[in-house]
């Protein structure tokens, strides 16, 4: 976990599966839920401009879908395009 300022903050954490054979993320919590909003968009290299991952927007409803309330909270997803892929050195 990382406090970038009073509003911003950014941690890491593994993929949650809501199925243990599927690929649907799991985004419950105990008091709400994380809903995708919008289509992925792409996060490009500045200097070489090549697709190296993938941003998804979330918003937190509370309560259980489908009757959650929408907050005014948002998170930003990412995910690197190739995950399995070593990281370049410069």
């Amino acid at each position: 976990v990382a406090k970038l300022n009073a509003n911003e903050w950014y941690f890491f954490s593994f993929r949650d599966r809501k199925y243990a054979t599927g690929f649907r993320t799991n985004r419950a919590t105990i008091s709400g839920y994380w809903k995708a909003t919008g289509k992925d968009r792409t996060v490009l290299d500045p200097i070489t401009q090549e697709v190296v991952g993938m941003r998804k927007t979330l918003v937190f409803y509370k309560n259980r879908a489908p009757n959650g309330i929408k907050t005014g909270w948002i998170m930003h997803e990412f995910r690197l395009e190739t995950p399995h892929m070593p990281p370049k050195v410069s």
